[in-house]
């Protein structure tokens, strides 16, 4: 045990205490687990933790399938520890998805987002910066529809993304405290505080949702194309509108757009401007229009008075 903590304490850079399960709990289990495996308890990074110390042995499948009877037993993630074993014997329990330890050589942890393998002992840092994912899922939960309670199956199909990148979106929420993920084979997400409080707290790590701007002349008429800029700032302020047409577009999209009406005019010059953005505005878009909170984004570096005052107006009277 003292080779586990010490393990987490060196890769991680956490200390953890580890204490046993409450003989009342294990006897939820299956008479064999408690013979075969000891169990113990612990929190890494606010998250309740089960050790299963593996004492006989195994193959990947059987350890596979006790670690979802002890994860329905206990509710909380189950982390198998096993002494050290051939380097095709750990693949497959990765290739399972079996969560281990083998202290002093490697941990698989999925669910936490660690993976360190054999000696090479890098922690994996948050990233500060939000990715679009991400963030088209925070600012759908503020302006277009609560995802609170909702598994995140069903955010990946209402968001039109891969359950793989709404998980990792999911993932960078919880750990940087926007909100918390629940539940162990099926996960949700709870989120704690007000549209202005995860805002506010927010606002060093939300990027420019512009990708790439492109001028054009000519004229179009596609139902992809939603307002912005100063456009969509004259809807939502006082500011005046700009003979330019502005418009948003999802990832990729500008490929498509090019045609018989609707001509590269060159840089900066032309009557119509499409901003490829990093996620489809249309999901937040409304009445043909990127929403707000983007809107801001992608013009808070801009030094000019009045598109200053215009966000302002933005913030302060039309958000909340």
């Amino acid at each position: 045990m003292n080779n586990l903590t010490k393990y987490i304490e060196d890769t991680l850079g956490v200390k953890i205490v580890v204490k046993d399960v409450a003989p009342d709990k294990l006897k939820a289990l299956p008479f064999f687990m408690v013979n075969d495996y000891d169990f113990k308890k612990t929190k890494l990074f606010n998250r309740e933790i089960i050790f299963m110390l593996v004492k006989e042995t195994f193959t990947a499948e059987k350890i596979r399938k006790h670690l979802d009877i002890a994860q329905k037993t206990f509710n909380a993630i189950i982390i198998a520890v096993i002494e050290p074993i051939e380097a095709y014997n750990r693949l497959r329990l990765i290739e399972k998805k079996v969560q281990f330890i083998i202290p002093g050589k490697q941990m698989y942890m999925p669910y936490l987002l660690i993976d360190f393998k054999e000696y090479a002992f890098i922690k994996r840092e948050i990233p500060q910066t939000m990715q679009p994912a991400a963030q088209c899922l925070l600012l759908y939960h503020i302006q277009v529809q609560s995802l609170e309670g909702l598994n995140l199956k069903s955010i990946a199909e209402k968001l039109y993304y891969n359950p793989m990148t709404i998980t990792r979106a999911a993932y960078f929420l919880h750990n940087t405290c926007i909100c918390k993920l629940e539940g162990t084979k099926d996960k949700f997400l709870r989120f704690e505080k007000n549209a202005r409080e995860i805002w506010n707290e927010t606002k060093t790590m939300v990027i420019n949702p512009v990708k790439k701007s492109i001028y054009y002349t000519g004229w179009v008429n596609d139902k992809n194309l939603y307002k912005t800029n100063i456009n969509a700032l004259a809807h939502y302020s006082d500011i005046n509108d700009d003979v330019i047409e502005y418009y948003a577009v999802k990832p990729g999209y500008t490929k498509l757009i090019e045609g018989a009406n609707l001509k590269n005019f060159g840089q900066n010059e032309g009557n119509i401007c499409i901003e490829e953005w990093k996620y489809d505005p249309g999901l937040l878009a409304k009445d043909g229009i990127v929403d707000p909170l983007s809107l801001y984004l992608s013009l808070n570096d801009m030094k000019d008075e009045r598109i200053e005052m215009a966000l302002e107006q933005i913030i302060e009277k039309y958000i909340w």
